[in-house]
């Protein structure tokens, strides 16, 4: 098919507020978008989300409109709220559903989003393109101190979406031959999931709002014959990725974890560790993706990193991918990379041959004492050493070669983690619970959708 031009569109959400401002405590948290149905091709790649985000200021009533964050190291009334540093305004998305414009078939959904982007995001960026290209687009410099900055007053942003669909490679048809025009439905993380620091519970708590808001992107207009083409309803079928979201608990140091995926073409699979408590709290950053946790014996609180052991993968019981477990007890114990696990978990997201850009490394996730020192002098100073922070995760890529995936119809997945996490616990000789941590597990796929007269249909 030929394409004869490129159409530039920006798109406003059809549930506009009144007031032009969406929030979760201000009871509008969710944004739907509609590109509407025509014989063009959506270019994913060039879909951008544009807005502006104001944090207000916790304990403020009115709110301020403008928080005082961290305007510098002697700044009076400088509040500590801030965005996770690698993950900015995506963390302000909960969940994203992708559908059909005219049929309202579900083509991609997922759940915890900002939990995804927390992996995916410093997995294929490094240090150099947060500092220079997400600090403006995302509000998210990868170095805590100087990303609070960026939220002291209403900025703009414009994040891509990181949904499977969007980030296929391919163009999606909008008309009768295809997906039927693309609905995006947005809904708002809790304020709570989105901001965290010393001060962000005080009083009544930080919030955030999001005002003008668009949708932007490429639209590739075919020549006539194209266009012919596309109008005259047919059958057919085009096929694209998309992610899907699990959820689950662990809390024991060995510990197999089963999961019922039901899909024909499984690329690869992630995991990411928060402790449970941790989510949805002002007091800490939901979207941090350290090592597993256990709670201290003296004061019950989560904090000491536990020892990885090894880690496998399995399908309907036999060994997945590789051959044999992961060993990294050694490594984890010395508090050095692990770096068999991190390998795999890399190459889930891109091939370790086209993978050159990532956030691991010693100098910025701090290992060894070896942490970043940012702005230590004036006139910028805010501290004169800012920690880093991990990216840690397992995975597992089921097929990078073909890139037609593995079936898991009739066979479960599963993970097999050995490591130090507390099966019992006593704080000052009373026995107290677990240290259970939660697992976000995302799994990439690669799906059909079948288009006909009569509709279409997602073949997973």
């Amino acid at each position: 098919m030929n394409i004869a031009n490129v159409e530039k569109v920006q798109i406003s959400p059809n549930n506009q507020p009144s007031n032009n401002k969406y929030s979760f405590k201000g009871g509008n948290p969710i944004i739907t978008i509609q590109i509407a149905a025509a014989n063009k091709l959506l270019k994913a790649s060039s879909v951008r989300l544009n807005g502006k985000v104001t944090v207000l200021q916790a304990g403020s009533t009115p709110a301020n409109p403008v928080l005082p964050n961290n305007q510098d190291a002697k700044g009076t009334g400088a509040k500590n709220v801030q965005f996770n540093d690698k993950v900015g305004v995506n963390g302000l998305i909960q969940n994203i559903v992708l559908s059909s414009e005219q049929t309202g078939q579900t083509l991609e959904s997922i759940r915890q989003y900002g939990r995804l982007v927390a992996s995916i995001v410093p997995s294929l960026n490094s240090q150099e393109t947060f500092m220079n290209e997400h600090s403006i687009s995302a509000l998210a410099m990868g170095i805590d101190a100087p990303s609070s900055l960026l939220i002291n007053n209403t900025v703009a942003f414009s994040v891509p979406i990181y949904a499977g669909m969007l980030q296929s490679g391919v163009s999606i048809p909008l008309g009768t031959n295809g997906v039927r025009g693309l609905n995006i439905q947005i809904e708002l993380a809790s304020d709570q999931m989105a901001l965290f620091g010393a001060d962000a519970a005080t009083g009544l708590g930080a919030s955030y709002e999001i005002s003008d808001v668009t949708l932007t992107a490429d639209l590739l207009v075919p020549d006539a014959a194209g266009q012919q083409a596309l109008s005259v309803p047919g059958s057919g079928a085009f096929s694209y990725n998309s992610f899907n979201s699990l959820y689950s608990v662990i809390n024991s140091s060995d510990s197999t974890q089963q999961y019922n995926l039901a899909n024909n073409n499984v690329l690869s699979v992630i995991h990411n560790f928060l402790p449970v408590p941790h989510a949805n709290n002002y007091n800490n950053d939901s979207f941090s993706t350290d090592m597993l946790q256990n709670k201290n014996a003296t004061n019950g609180q989560y904090g000491e990193k536990c020892v990885l052991d090894k880690v496998s993968f399995t399908r309907g019981g036999v060994k997945l991918a590789l051959d044999y477990e992961l060993e990294s007890k050694t490594a984890s114990t010395e508090d050095r990379p692990e770096v068999g696990v991190l390998v795999n978990f890399l190459n889930a997201f891109r091939p370790l041959y086209n993978l050159f850009s990532m956030t691991n490394n010693n100098q910025g996730i701090g290992y060894g004492g070896n942490q970043l020192a940012v702005y230590s002098r004036e006139p910028q100073r805010l501290t004169a050493v800012d920690k880093g922070k991990r990216n840690f995760g397992i995975g597992v890529a089921c097929d990078n070669i073909s890139r037609v995936g593995v079936s898991f119809r009739g066979q479960n997945y599963a993970t097999r983690i050995q490591s130090s996490l507390n099966t019992q616990l006593a704080v000052n000789a009373n026995p107290i619970d677990t240290s259970p941590n939660a697992i976000y597990t995302y799994v990439l796929a690669r799906n059909t959708l079948q288009y006909s007269p009569q509709g279409i249909m997602v073949i997973s």
